[in-house]
């Protein structure tokens, strides 16, 4: 979004979120006109009951400053209602709520986060926006082959590759994955798993639980923009088994590879996804089922479908949405 913002114009300054008042202290060094947030459950949640009330009350008079003294303008692009992990949600639900309303626009991914938005939150309809993400295939080199991607990994012509792409973390739902996956497995299919690792002891536990099998290939570590294009390419199919979820970058990153997406089964993702419905699970138990599907579909074709609707997005709407702000 920022390369995207200033090809058109826009002068953007990039925050980092500190440790302590890094609101305050970037209003201070930028002076911006805007102030747009992304992720703002780890302004809220700490690692304790008492941390989480002392980040949200920092957190709360921060946007007092920026709205009521400062007069900036606050808008969001909101992916989750709720933190993934579950984790307070009474206070991160007082607390969002009260963000939200002092934001002047706020950016959802579909129509059905919208609704739930207006009811959980009770924000009015003229705020949101519903704004497609910019198509990932703008930003992210693709110029490899799937035979060049599969050498480069060290993976046969003739496998079957399942990718799971994105950060290891517990909501995610790996170990569902692994244990469907060995299950179901074909002599020919291999588990690619590739992402940064936020709990190293998490890993260790699925690589147990996987029994080393060689049909489960581990990239835990941070993947690189100029390496992305070798995993998706490599891929017959994006395995994204999330518990919960209203949005996800990563199935607009892997339609913009041209991968269809095995996923949980939300309102969201069964509209965006309606075309290949049959690789959406409604229930954890039903992936393994799933995994078997994939087998009988045609993956090209619905990969260049996935592609088209990443290709035609709104996400030029968001110049006006800047721009209105």
């Amino acid at each position: 979004m920022i390369a995207f913002l200033r090809i058109n114009g826009f002068e953007v300054q990039a925050g980092k979120k500190g440790k302590f008042g890094s609101i305050y202290k970037h209003v201070k060094d930028f002076d911006p006109e805007i102030v747009y947030f992304d992720w703002v459950h780890s302004f809220i949640l700490g690692k304790s009951v008492a941390w989480s009330y002392i980040k949200s009350l920092l957190f709360i008079a921060e946007i007092i400053y920026l709205s009521s003294i400062k007069k900036i303008t606050i808008i969001h692009t909101l992916h989750n209602t709720q933190n993934h992990l579950q984790l307070r949600l009474f206070l991160e639900r007082v607390v969002y709520g009260f963000f939200l309303k002092q934001c002047s626009k706020i950016r959802v991914y579909s129509e059905e986060v919208k609704q739930k938005v207006i009811h959980q939150f009770n924000i009015s309809p003229d705020c949101i926006s519903v704004i497609q993400d910019i198509p990932y295939h703008q930003y992210y080199p693709n110029n490899s082959t799937k035979k060049q991607s599969r050498t480069r990994l060290n993976i046969a012509d003739t496998t079957f590759v399942f990718l799971f792409f994105g950060r290891i973390k517990t909501y995610k739902g790996l170990e569902n994955l692994i244990e469907s996956f060995l299950s179901t497995a074909r002599q020919d299919d291999c588990l690619l798993i590739a992402g940064a690792n936020a709990d190293q002891d998490y890993v260790l536990k699925l690589k147990n639980l996987s029994c080393n099998d060689p049909k489960i290939i581990w990239f835990d570590r941070f993947i690189a923009k100029e390496e992305v294009q070798y995993f998706f390419n490599a891929a017959d199919i994006v395995v994204l088994p999330f518990l919960r979820i209203d949005h996800s970058g990563t199935i607009d990153l892997a339609m913009s590879f041209r991968k269809p997406v095995i996923t949980l089964k939300t309102d969201s993702t069964k509209a965006l996804l309606a075309h290949q419905e049959i690789l959406l699970f409604e229930e954890t138990k039903d992936l393994a089922d799933t995994l078997v599907k994939a087998h009988q579909i045609n993956t090209e074709q619905i990969g260049l479908q996935n592609f088209t609707i990443a290709d035609s997005s709104n996400y030029h709407e968001l110049l006006k949405w800047f721009q209105k702000a």
